[in-house]
């Protein structure tokens, strides 16, 4: 089952507004880059309807496969939204993927049944987080398990700032662009599973997910805000 992506937002980002991070971690030998330059823009669409980005193959590669590419440690949780939906994700933190580096977040793809489980069986206290969401730590055991989930979705947020033109040069022109008016824009791009925050007062962010679960990231972009009077 798909599990709703988060959409950025000043206020809904989970592990990118948090300024400690309390998961448990996998273990791992500090960040290095694999050989590939990996880029944002570069996205291999695969006849099932599938992706690839960043050396991952969304939907098939694991938590553990990406660590292993990346060399990098991730902190893990699942968080419950106040809807009372679970999610399972990662948290890379800054990685250097390529020449380039950015903070990196990934949804894992579970079952919703497993995972609630998981939470009724949680004696830890769980932390708030700003989205409104709870995060609750996982047992040693659970990570072991959860670090062969596969891929879902992956977050990317850049620490560089991208124009506009940059963005449309390496992505093409979005089939369609939410709020255009607001802070911040939705790029849509359904055909390459891309869905592109543009925040005209700040880094972007770029998530990525399997095209024929578009819909998913589509559904998750919040509603405009009404006009001010």
């Amino acid at each position: 089952m798909l599990h709703r992506i988060t959409i950025y937002q000043p206020s809904t980002i989970r592990w990118f507004g948090l300024s400690v991070l309390i998961a448990l971690s996998l273990a791992a030998c500090s960040s290095k880059a694999p050989d590939h330059p990996f880029l944002p823009w570069d996205i291999t669409v695969y006849p099932d309807g599938s992706s690839a980005v960043f050396g991952a193959h969304l939907g098939k590669d694991s938590l553990l496969e990406f660590k292993r590419l990346y060399n990098q440690k991730a902190d893990l949780a699942i968080f419950v939204d106040p809807d009372k939906k679970a999610s399972l994700e990662a948290y890379f933190g800054p990685t250097d993927v390529g020449a380039l580096s950015a903070n990196v977040a990934i949804v894992a793809k579970v079952d919703q049944t497993l995972l609630d489980s998981w939470v009724a069986s949680n004696h830890g206290k769980p932390d708030p987080t700003p989205s409104g969401a709870w995060k609750y730590p996982m047992s040693d055991e659970q990570i072991r398990t959860a670090q062969n989930f596969p891929i879902e979705s992956i977050t990317y947020k850049p620490s560089a700032d991208y124009s506009e033109a940059l963005i449309e040069r390496r992505f093409g022109k979005p089939e369609a662009i939410m709020h255009p008016k607001d802070t911040y824009q939705y790029w849509l791009y359904p055909a390459k599973g891309v869905l592109i925050t543009v925040n005209k007062e700040g880094r972007d962010l770029f998530q990525y997910i399997s095209p024929k679960d578009f819909t998913t990231l589509e559904a998750s972009i919040p509603p405009q805000a009404p006009a001010s009077k």
